[in-house]
């Protein structure tokens, strides 16, 4: 009987560090990755809503795409693809405030439903706001490549 006295309050303890660690000690960097990460696994998952979940309503890109037309590009054409696979790395991240600038790494495939593959890939700069609590996507372009001359 001591030892399920003196077992259960370390039991306890350890839970509690483990809940604290994991939902209250997240550092922000960390949630702006969560964020880019859960866009990445509703693309490949083909779940467009979970997809403009992670996406401020604000949201505009260097193409003129807002929240609205990214939504309805996406629901018509996921649906024409067999397969989807994106994948992000070298996350770099710099916070400021409410706003995150993400520079990555970004692949992705798309098989069409003739079979007929398309494949991109390049560096891109990720604009996040943090709304309500969450890090929402506002902006994203294509970082070009810039030689600086000296």
């Amino acid at each position: 009987m001591k030892k399920i006295i003196i077992i259960f309050p370390v039991i306890i303890l350890i839970g509690t560090f483990f809940f604290m660690k994991k939902f209250i000690f997240v550092s922000e960097k960390d949630r702006v990755k969560t964020t880019i990460k859960t866009a990445v696994k509703a693309i490949n998952d083909k779940d467009y809503h979970k997809f403009m979940k992670q996406f401020s309503i604000e949201y505009r890109d260097e193409y003129g795409n807002t929240w609205g037309t990214l939504f309805f590009y996406l629901k018509n054409n996921l649906k024409n693809c067999q397969k989807v696979s994106v994948s992000v790395s070298n996350l770099d991240i710099e916070i400021e405030d409410k706003i995150a600038l993400v520079k990555l790494f970004g692949k992705g495939k798309a098989e069409d439903s003739y079979g007929e593959v398309i494949r991109e890939a390049g560096r891109f700069i990720v604009k996040l706001k943090k709304e309500a609590g969450k890090w929402k996507i506002i902006w994203i372009e294509e970082d070009k490549y810039r030689f600086d001359c000296i």
